[in-house]
């Protein structure tokens, strides 16, 4: 599983989602993230601007806004659970 960590430079609540986003993988072996920066992407700043920092997975948002790690650990594990039925 991978998720990603949409955020930009000089970001107080990215930098604190990134903190937040590495507590709840404490655990998951087989779950990584990559973060992206949408100060590069034209797309993505439209799209985002206003609601980063934001996690998904795949194409569904997990959180935005203020991040907190026991959300995103809670959608970890019911994503793993939900593979084992």
């Amino acid at each position: 599983m991978r998720l990603k960590l949409l955020m930009r430079n000089n970001c107080k609540l990215c930098d604190d989602a990134m903190i937040q986003l590495k507590l709840a993988l404490d655990g998951f072996e087989d779950v990584g993230y990559e973060s992206i920066n949408i100060d590069f992407d034209d797309t993505l700043q439209e799209k985002y601007m206003l609601r980063i920092p934001v996690i998904m997975h795949q194409d569904k948002v997990i959180q935005e806004g203020i991040i907190d790690f026991f959300t995103i650990h809670e959608y970890i594990d019911g994503y793993f659970t939900h593979l084992g039925e």
